[in-house]
């Protein structure tokens, strides 16, 4: 085969291509990486607690995270999610 019968279609970027997300847009962000963890934990919480409702009084709370600040100092992160 030569080069003029090869067909260009193979590799290189494409309009659609990639993973699709199930949020509606998303951004990059650096974070310092020991607070990785606790922002997955609230991106958790929030998707397991996005269909609360009036019937639920007293909210949602999740799982404590523990951490340790920039200052190195020992953290505890809850999260509560209340509805309207």
């Amino acid at each position: 085969m030569t080069e003029q019968t090869k067909s260009n279609n193979h590799g290189g970027a494409r309009p659609g291509a990639g993973r699709k997300t199930k949020y509606e847009k998303t951004v990059v962000m650096r974070v310092p990486e020991k607070y990785q963890e606790v922002i997955k934990a609230l991106i958790t919480h929030l998707d397991e607690t996005a269909y609360l409702n009036s019937h639920y009084k007293n909210g949602q709370e999740s799982e404590p995270v523990y951490l340790r600040s920039l200052d190195d100092n020992k953290q505890n992160i809850t999260f509560k999610t209340m509805p309207f």
